[in-house]
């Protein structure tokens, strides 16, 4: 399945750098969370051997993000004129999400459950060790930081949030807000506040193309941040992976195609209250033709089986 997200990750956590940017619901018992641990992830060509991470109790600045000279530019990964791209952190297995705190730390979330804060000791701008935060459930797809400074975690039908009362930089509350999302095919994956303070949860289609039961399903949802007054935001989208605001506070959220035998194109999405987004498409197969139509083709959906050699003549030319 297609994965669309602003920052690549090829088998390796990259970013872009470009040559020439409430109260809680009710309340859940806190749950402990393992004494933090510190793995060592694997060194990169030229990088020096990391110094010991601080004390749990120590006060950090967060590390200047500089160029990451050692690490090297990373060719493998496409970009347009005038842009690298640099491999900043690797070891990471199935990463699904980032999130920066108030401090400038970056988050990085596994689908298998574990959120790690990343850890540059020497201030190069190449993480050499990552401390496990929290283990939420598998199929962990998103991750947010609140205005309040709050971690907020998305599983399976499921909104967390994760709080470190302590300050050892280790998550030791753990309170669930939003449970009994509809999933199945797919399930509720990114998360983002907007500039109304609100929490944003996409939640994916249970099939690949259907009628759903729960109206929830193919959606994107708003809440407040404690988890109260869930409603559906926009709809007709049949799995959006991800979304953020822009500087203008616009909604934007990518949409993965349907497979075979739809076969439609992943679709970037300028998000609208009440907005329709025409899935599930039909027979015609076509999101220009149902809805609000997607500000941009993101390209077939790949990750369906015969599209390496389909026939051209198919599609229109915007599908390309």
């Amino acid at each position: 399945m297609a994965r669309i997200r602003s920052l690549a990750v090829l088998g390796a956590l990259t970013f872009l750098l470009a040559a020439c940017g409430g109260s809680g619901g009710e309340e859940a018992p806190p749950t402990s969370t393992p004494a933090p641990t510190a793995t060592p992830l694997p060194t990169l060509t030229g990088t020096p051997a990391p110094p010991p991470l601080p004390t749990p109790t120590e006060t950090r600045a967060p590390p200047p993000l500089s160029l990451p000279q050692a690490a090297g530019p990373a060719p493998e990964i496409g970009l347009p004129a005038g842009f690298t791209a640099f491999a900043i952190a690797t070891g990471l297995e199935q990463p699904t999400s980032i999130a920066v705190s108030a401090d400038g730390d970056i988050y990085v979330s596994e689908r298998l459950g574990e959120i790690h804060r990343l850890v540059d000791n020497d201030g190069d701008g190449v993480f050499e060790q990552l401390v496990t935060f929290a283990v939420r459930p598998a199929d962990l797809n998103g991750i947010a930081f609140s205005p309040q400074g709050s971690l907020y975690a998305s599983s399976t039908g499921t909104v967390t949030i994760l709080r470190d009362t302590d300050g050892d930089t280790v998550a030791d509350v753990s309170e669930q807000i939003i449970a009994g999302l509809p999933n199945g095919r797919h399930q509720n994956n990114g998360l983002a506040f907007g500039p109304d303070g609100k929490l944003y949860i996409t939640n994916g289609s249970t099939c690949d193309e259907c009628v759903e039961v729960d109206e929830r399903s193919a959606t994107i949802l708003q809440a407040n941040p404690d988890g109260s007054d869930l409603r559906i935001y926009a709809r007709g989208l049949r799995n959006t992976y991800d979304l953020t605001f822009d500087a203008q506070g616009r909604l934007w959220a990518t949409d993965n195609g349907s497979d075979d035998p739809c076969a439609t194109i992943d679709e970037l999405n300028l998000v609208e209250d009440g907005g329709d987004y025409g899935w599930p498409y039909g027979q015609r197969c076509d999101p220009y033709l149902d809805g609000i139509a997607p500000e941009a083709s993101l390209g077939l959906h790949t990750a369906a089986t015969g599209i390496d050699s389909y026939d051209a003549a198919q599609f229109p030319e915007r599908y390309r």
